[in-house]
């Protein structure tokens, strides 16, 4: 092989590929700063494998993106795609907060981690208006 050996460029290729796992932590914490500074009313739970600890090294991303009234999910569901660094590794989930009252939902997301909760933020300032 020109330039070197196949077992050289295997070990370039893994090295290089160990380098992007050890990234992808910092890219999705990236990917919740970009969905917080749009919508910060919003909560973002990652679920699935990841959450659980039970990842194998390849596995993806599962997030949820919860808001109060999402509207137009194919619209909002694009536009959060855009927001996803290159690279990350991610299956993209849009709710709404009613939503999570379903047993299959809540099921999905049960055991997952909370990276940011503006839902709960939102709603103790619009108590502690009211009050």
């Amino acid at each position: 092989m020109p330039g070197g050996s196949s077992s050289g460029l295997r070990r370039r290729l893994l090295r290089a590929r160990r380098e992007r796992v050890r990234r992808w932590g910092e890219l999705l914490a990236l990917y919740v700063e970009r969905i917080k500074a749009l919508y910060p009313r919003s909560r973002i739970v990652l679920f699935g494998s990841r959450a659980r600890g039970d990842e194998l090294p390849y596995s993806d991303f599962d997030v949820a993106v919860i808001l109060d009234e999402p509207g137009d999910r194919l619209s909002l569901t694009e536009e959060l795609r855009k927001l996803k660094p290159g690279g990350l590794p991610l299956d993209l989930l849009v709710l709404s907060s009613e939503e999570l009252n379903d047993p299959l939902m809540a099921h999905m997301l049960e055991g997952g981690r909370v990276l940011y909760d503006g839902l709960r933020a939102a709603r103790r300032r619009r108590v502690s208006q009211q009050g």
